[in-house]
């Protein structure tokens, strides 16, 4: 039967049904509520055989932080293909319906978290951001320095979380590239909510707020895992999101999660590669910190990219680009940077740099350097030394990373 990519037609239910599918899911009446303030379904594409839909592609909307300021992108999500339609190019339909139709909206880049790797890259994807898991022992979190704490702490009821967080996140959001702007219904949605299923068999979130001064500048989002045997407690404390202002407020909130009573270790899922808190505890091993893939990068219009990010210095470079899947960016652009932006124009010279699409995608924010390209023979440098201006243009003061998944 003959597969069509279009627009999704039908109710909020009947999308969750179709989407859950490809992740072994079913949705609950009781979500439905809850993720109805976030979905998109104006912009949600589903593949068709006759009238039963067989695959989903959704975006969520939002602004990135990239260097120098925001940048409105697509939020890829909820894509997949059921199991009963694999491997009939439906997915390869959905990728070039979709990035059509971004940029066709003006959006000039695209992003993602992968959840397998191997899918995208053929897209013009870039592995752009990483993340690092943490696991600590409770008994090994001793901090090198004494501090005495300037900061108060409240747990918070879930109908009061959002009114406390969001401010510190929204001062957040400016400080680190790679982090994303946030919807009421995306609080209400993702850090909020909190159905049993979804807690792996740990207990309710909790929502905890450090204030300085009677101004929140700290939040963390946690759950416990309780455990016990004969010698007494051994349970685990999993911190889904955790954001500070400022490294003070970010020491006393994770001497908290440290060190909560009844638990004998802390887990983090996502934390900053950069992270602060290697330099602040007296055994940063103990962390047992491990480096994974994060935010998958895709540039639709690659002018409009490189002329709206800011650049860590002046040059002019010669990229010719490799772009199969979006030809509209394929060929030598001639880029004049400098810290304000840059100007990103067709050219017939010859280039400094030969890249793929995908591998300037990594680049864009910083946080993949073309000579970690180059050491995967990625680039071709046909200017010596072009690889490393290229890189004095883009790098950035912290690593890019985005705090949640989407």
């Amino acid at each position: 039967m003959e597969i069509e990519v279009r627009r999704f037609e039908g109710s909020l239910k009947a999308w969750f049904d179709a989407v859950d599918i490809s992740f072994g899911q079913r949705v609950v009446d009781e979500d439905l509520p809850v993720v109805e303030a976030y979905t998109e379904l104006d912009r949600a594409l589903a593949a068709y055989a006759g009238d039963r839909v067989v695959g989903t592609a959704g975006i969520f909307s939002f602004d990135m932080t990239i260097p120098g300021g925001r940048m409105p992108v697509a939020g890829i999500t909820m894509v997949g293909v059921h199991p009963t339609h694999r491997r009939r190019g439906i997915l390869t339909a959905m990728m070039r319906a979709q990035l059509d139709a971004i940029h066709e909206r003006g959006e000039p880049l695209a992003v993602l978290w992968a959840s397998e790797a191997a899918i995208y890259g053929r897209f013009g994807y870039g592995l752009a951001t990483f993340k690092a898991s943490i696991e600590i022992e409770r008994a090994r979190a001793g901090f090198r320095e004494q501090h005495v704490p300037r900061g108060t702490f409240r747990l918070l009821e879930p109908d009061e979380a959002t009114a406390a967080c969001r401010p510190v996140y929204e001062r957040y959001l400016p400080t680190r590239i790679g982090a994303f702007s946030r919807s009421e219904g995306w609080w209400r949605a993702e850090f909020i909510h909190d159905p049993e299923r979804w807690r792996r068999g740990g207990g309710p979130a909790f929502f905890l707020l450090h204030e300085t001064d009677g101004v929140g500048d700290a939040y963390a989002r946690y759950r416990m895992h309780g455990d016990w045997d004969e010698r007494g407690p051994k349970g685990s404390i999993d911190v889904q999101e955790a954001i500070a202002l400022n490294p003070a407020a970010e020491r006393e909130l994770w001497a908290y999660l440290f060190s909560v009573d009844l638990s004998a270790k802390t887990r983090a899922f996502n934390v900053p590669v950069d992270w602060g808190m290697r330099f602040m505890l007296s055994e940063p091993r103990r962390l047992g910190m491990t480096i994974g893939d994060a935010v998958w990068l895709r540039i639709v219009d690659l002018p409009a990219a490189l002329e709206r990010r800011a650049y860590a210095g002046r040059d002019r470079l010669i990229l010719e680009v490799r772009d199969g899947f979006c030809p509209w960016n394929a060929g030598q652009w001639e880029v004049e940077a400098n810290p304000d932006g840059a100007r990103a124009t067709k050219t017939d010279a010859d280039p400094d740099l030969v890249v793929e699409a995908a591998d300037l995608g990594s680049a864009y924010l910083g946080g993949v350097s073309f000579a970690e390209l180059g050491l995967a023979a990625r680039i071709e440098e046909c200017t010596p030394g072009a690889a490393a201006r290229a890189d004095a243009l883009l790098r950035t003061p912290l690593a890019p990373w985005c705090p949640a998944v989407f």
